[in-house]
């Protein structure tokens, strides 16, 4: 049921703004195939030089012939503020962010299970190019801030540290309408 929840969700965010020329994209971060995660972003441009992404993931990782699972989502909603003479989404942009992201990981083997929730900011510098007037290529690099919590009922993972400065960078593939 959540799944089609947010596939509704995701369709009607989408036909908001079908009919307007070459302001709306649709893409997705080309390593994401590599971590078993799937990622689909749509931006908006409301002007030429602003535009909103709303970006969310799923990952269900196994590895190999393990018993341990790892599960979560994020969604990360994203202002564009572009500084090149070419109008959104095309161009050079700053774009404050903001991410949530819960991960729960289990291992049925040793009856152990935790959950991860993260918090985050950035600030990511980026640019867009559009090829053959719909094909988009999206790189972007920046620092962030996470803050993050641990539910973990044996208490043997230790998460001391893991709040602080890190790097978001990325290149995504998508189409522009």
């Amino acid at each position: 049921m959540k799944k089609i929840s947010l596939l509704g969700f995701i369709l009607l965010f989408l036909s908001v703004g079908l009919f307007a020329q070459k302001k709306n994209a649709i893409k997705t971060d080309l390593f994401s195939a590599f971590l078993r995660t799937g990622v689909i972003k749509y931006e908006r441009a409301f002007t030429d030089d602003i535009s909103a992404q709303l970006g969310f993931f799923y990952t269900g990782y196994s590895p190999g012939e393990s018993t341990a699972k790892l599960r979560g989502w994020a969604i990360t909603p994203e202002f564009r503020f572009y500084l090149s003479d070419t109008p959104a989404p095309v161009g050079t942009y700053l774009a404050p962010n903001f991410r949530y992201m819960n991960q729960s990981a289990e291992d049925e083997t040793i009856n152990e299970s935790a959950t991860l929730t993260s918090f985050g900011i950035a600030m990511n510098s980026g640019k867009q190019w559009v090829f053959k007037d719909i094909i988009l290529i999206d790189a972007w690099l920046g620092p962030a801030y996470n803050f993050r919590t641990l539910d973990d009922p044996s208490g043997e993972v230790d998460v001391e540290g893991a709040d602080g400065f890190g790097i978001r960078i990325g290149v995504a593939l998508g189409i522009v309408f």
